[in-house]
């Protein structure tokens, strides 16, 4: 459908030109463990976050220590209406592309009754901070703050009983809304299909891919290199958009080998230059072979079986939503969800992600009836190369960050 590659284009120009190095949604996330006159908290925070921390510092403090030195001077505990004295810190080992930091608050006498967390949001107005309270090993409750509601008063935890599925659900929205790569896939794969029947096929296979892998990761059943999975999102938004060309083209299996090399060659010179483990290279060399394989498909198939070049998007697209759903999982895995509790907020989360995508589409498919003739033709080519051009920034940037 021209009309749908046309608004494509668009906003494929509005990514290029606002949001290169974007993602998903600010965030962070805490676990506070309550006693009679103190409370300890433990902050995560991700890598990409601090380096924005990092980079807004006039400062050589390493951006550990500068973390630690923000946290301090941006997060409280209140006990009646006094503060809590910040008695320790420390710097913790944590996951790959992840910070973890250890305040400990001393109360005095007084009990202490509320959190304030006013971290990050000088860079990133928009962050948000995923916060959970023990006590004696028993989870007490959980709360979401953001700039406009910094702090947590321990008074309300028995509002807080059905706030985890409405929470979770508006992350996962705002997770769409917020994360460019996923918007820049989703408008690439929306190109490549040319037609709303077969889009409503290709988010079909993307929404079941992503969400098989987002339950498996978080449920504990596979885990993801994060900066692998970060790199390789890139790769699908770069591939989808070279899709786009080699469909028009005589000269695709020599173009999809030089995607298979470029894939396998950014991975060694990541491994070589000590950004990644050798192991790596396996991740590496079998995207790009799948790489290989589906264009050459695809453009075999879109040529003489149009059935069966939609039956492989499909499949294809379901392929790429695994990739994405370990993106996806990132947030959920980091705040400490298990048993009971883990239910409705992946499923919250899950369909809030769902509810952004269809949007997205559907403004996508409104916006291209309107726009009807009136956008030149070359239009979709600049989208694409746009797309391509962005999907191979993220996907260098963030196997060598």
């Amino acid at each position: 459908m021209r009309q749908l590659a046309r608004i494509i284009v668009i906003t494929g120009a509005l990514l290029a030109s606002g949001a290169a190095t974007a993602h998903t949604r600010s965030e962070s996330y805490s676990h506070w463990h309550l006693s009679d006159t103190s409370v300890t908290g433990t902050v995560t925070i991700p890598l990409r976050e601090v380096m924005l921390l990092y980079q807004a510092a006039d400062a050589d403090t390493p951006p550990r220590e500068l973390t630690y030195a923000h946290l301090a001077d941006t997060v409280s505990v209140g006990a009646g209406a006094a503060t809590c004295a910040l008695d320790a810190g420390n710097i913790l080992q944590a996951a790959s592309g992840f910070v973890r930091i250890e305040l400990q608050f001393d109360c005095g006498a007084a009990a202490p009754d509320s959190v304030s967390f006013g971290a990050m949001f000088h860079v990133a107005p928009a962050h948000v901070h995923y916060a959970k309270l023990h006590r004696d090993g028993q989870q007490l409750g959980e709360n979401l703050l953001t700039d406009a509601a910094r702090t947590w008063e321990f008074g309300s935890l028995d509002r807080q009983s059905s706030y985890s599925f409405l929470a979770f659900f508006t992350i996962g929205v705002e997770h769409i809304a917020g994360g460019i790569d996923h918007i820049a896939f989703l408008l690439g794969l929306l190109l490549v299909a040319g037609s709303i029947g077969r889009s409503v096929i290709a988010v079909t296979g993307f929404t079941l891919g992503h969400s098989i892998s987002l339950a498996a990761a978080v449920m504990g059943y596979v885990h993801a290199d994060s900066q692998l999975v970060e790199a390789f999102i890139g790769f699908t938004v770069a591939l989808v958009a070279v899709e786009y060309f080699l469909l028009r083209r005589p000269d695709v299996v020599r173009l999809a080998l030089a995607c298979l090399t470029a894939a396998w060659a950014t991975g060694a010179l990541a491994v070589a230059l000590g950004y990644l483990d050798a192991r790596a290279l396996f991740a590496y060399g079998g995207f790009g072979i799948f790489a290989w394989c589906y264009l050459v498909a695809a453009a075999g198939q879109e040529s003489h079986d149009r059935r069966r070049a939609t039956i492989l998007l499909f499949v294809a697209t379901c392929c790429f939503g695994l990739v994405h759903g370990f993106g996806f999982a990132g947030f959920l895995m980091e705040t400490g969800l298990l048993g009971s509790s883990l239910f409705m907020p992946l499923l919250g989360f899950n369909l809030g992600v769902e509810a952004g995508q269809l949007i997205l589409v559907a403004v996508a498919i409104v916006f291209s009836l309107l726009a009807g003739r009136r956008l030149p033709a070359a239009l979709p080519q600049a989208a694409a190369a746009a797309l391509c051009g962005i999907g191979i920034y993220w996907f260098v940037s963030r196997t060598i960050a």
